[in-house]
């Protein structure tokens, strides 16, 4: 689990991070339900991205209502519109009288474009200097009821892009729901649950005309529920401030490409969401990425029927038996679950098109760790990662498989010196200076914005490091992880990152250990 603002870092961070507040009898309460479900899809400020507004402006803000096979936007009555800020009080403004048709997303389908006059949305309160996003209530002449929401916020508002992925496609990402029915849940009372994990895919994209990119959290809950369990003084819209690129359920490419595989495993308490430029990145050079909630120990979970788990569970010290054996066990089964994909993906998505000769483990922290296990036990997997975790479990035994581990430079970790001085493969040390236990996370990216709320967040609470510009530790994280995994799971060849060249990251220390 993150750690509170006040409390630090110690060495066994690269286990878990030290916190109160996991773990224990009582459970977080849930977060609140989700007030903007919607039955369409809208798009203000339609052309632009993100949907930055000039409070300050005379004008009108445009809303576009997209239409679709089920609902047909030239039918909607403007004189029934109305729009609010669903996380706030303020009363609604009513559209202006007159509607605009336009395929505003280039889908074929006409699109309804209301306007709603800024003065009164700035009057009423709709918009404010903290507003996050819109909600908009209509009917159709019939009396069909049309909702909807999208996000805004005020144009001089701090907004934290994460850095784009620099690969050769588009990103799309969606969720799974997979239930291990062959073991039980013991982080719970119930008898009868079984193992049921949360399951995010970043993957390879054709990319979709005018699309705006999925919310960070793609459950607003989840990332409400998080901030609340990491003890952040922060209000629950701050995450829709930060905007990452993958576009949700968005096509493959149109060929027959099979593209490599990449489980990912985070840290505990640590949410995959926290990953995502990293994850991004890998998407776009042409990996489907498949990051596991491990439910109760890596952050908050929320289910497609809207149930809630917390985080409850501990590694409860270095070697926390119980909990690192199911997040091992999580991965395989994440794995079985990942090639069933390929044989019969319900959506059709998937189907034929994952490359289940090159699949790599990569993680990080106790995730990290978990890696070197599944490696030892699934042959089939070609390349495993370990990003600045201790490792636990059988790895004395040793990885067949060419192995990254990467960590701060201040590591004195001795599991990482005595698993590199009996590998049994070939390992790549890479060291960064002025990192910490979660500069390879999100984090560092984040850091600002969370600091314009709780001002005693600092870079040493939550241990991201010193590395400036934020988008630097990113850089780093994103093109060392990206080079092993282009020259060990995709085997295009040799990298020069990966041969000793150092690029333009003085701050990396490459050692390559072979054979």
């Amino acid at each position: 689990m993150l750690p509170k603002p006040s409390q630090l870092f110690t060495s066994l961070a690269a286990v878990t991070v030290l916190a109160t507040g996991c773990g224990g009898d009582k459970s977080p309460p849930a977060p609140p339900t989700e007030v903007c479900t919607g039955t369409t899809v809208l798009d203000v400020l339609p052309g632009t991205y993100p949907n930055a507004v000039d409070l300050s402006g005379t004008g009108a803000l445009e809303v576009a209502v997209l239409g679709d096979a089920t609902l047909d936007a030239r039918t909607l009555d403007p004189a029934t519109a109305s729009l609010s800020d669903p996380d706030g009080s303020a009363p609604s403004v009513s559209a202006e009288a007159l509607l605009r048709e336009e395929d505003v997303n280039e889908d074929g389908q006409p699109d309804a474009v209301l306007r709603f006059p800024l003065p009164s949305l700035v009057g009423q309160g709709v918009l404010h200097a903290e507003v996050s996003r819109l909600k908009l209530d209509a009917r159709t002449r019939s009396g069909t009821e049309v909702s909807g929401c999208d996000r805004a916020h005020a144009s001089d508002h701090l907004l934290r892009r994460l850095p784009a992925p620099t690969g050769p496609y588009a990103v799309g990402t969606t969720t799974f729901d997979w239930v291990d029915t062959s073991r039980d849940e013991t982080f719970t009372d119930a008898k009868k649950d079984k193992r049921e994990l949360r399951v995010r895919v970043w993957y390879p994209a054709s990319p979709v005309p005018r699309a705006q990119p999925a919310p960070y959290f793609l459950v607003r809950r989840e990332g409400i529920a998080q901030l609340k369990e990491d003890g952040l003084d922060t209000p629950a819209r701050l995450l829709d401030f930060v905007h990452a690129h993958a576009v949700a359920e968005a096509p493959l490419p149109a060929d027959d490409t099979r593209f490599p595989v990449i489980l990912f495993s985070p840290g505990a308490g640590v949410p995959p969401t926290f990953y995502t430029s990293l994850l991004e990145e890998l998407a776009s050079h042409g990996y489907v990425v498949a990051a596991t909630s491990h439910t109760y120990t890596t952050g908050a979970v929320i289910f497609p029927d809207g149930r809630y788990a917390p985080t409850t569970e501990e590694p409860g010290g270095l070697f926390g038996t119980p909990f690192f054996d199911v997040t091992v066990a999580d991965l395989r089964f994440v794995l079985s679950r990942v090639r069933a994909l390929d044989t019969g993906d319900t959506q059709g998505r998937f189907t034929g098109r994952l490359d289940l000769e090159r699949v790599g483990v990569f993680g990080h922290s106790i995730g990290g760790a978990a890696s070197a296990i599944v490696c030892q036990t699934e042959p089939g997997v070609r390349a495993c990662a370990n990003i600045d975790g201790t490792f636990q479990g059988s790895w004395k035994k040793g990885v067949s498989q060419p192995f990254l581990v990467m960590h701060t430079q201040a590591s004195d970790d001795g599991t990482h010196r005595s698993f590199i001085k009996d590998r049994r493969a070939t390992v790549y040390e890479v060291a960064v200076s002025q990192s910490g236990h979660l500069t390879f996370s999100d984090l560092p990216l984040l850091l600002e914005l969370v600091k314009t709320h709780d001002s005693k967040v600092t870079a040493e609470s939550l241990d991201t490091g010193t590395l400036e510009p934020a988008e630097r530790a990113a850089a780093i994280t994103r093109a060392w992880v990206l080079a092993f995994a282009e020259e060990r799971v995709k085997g295009s060849g040799e990298s020069p990152l990966l041969q000793g060249g150092s690029g333009d990251y003085p701050e990396v220390t490459l050692t390559a250990h072979p054979r």
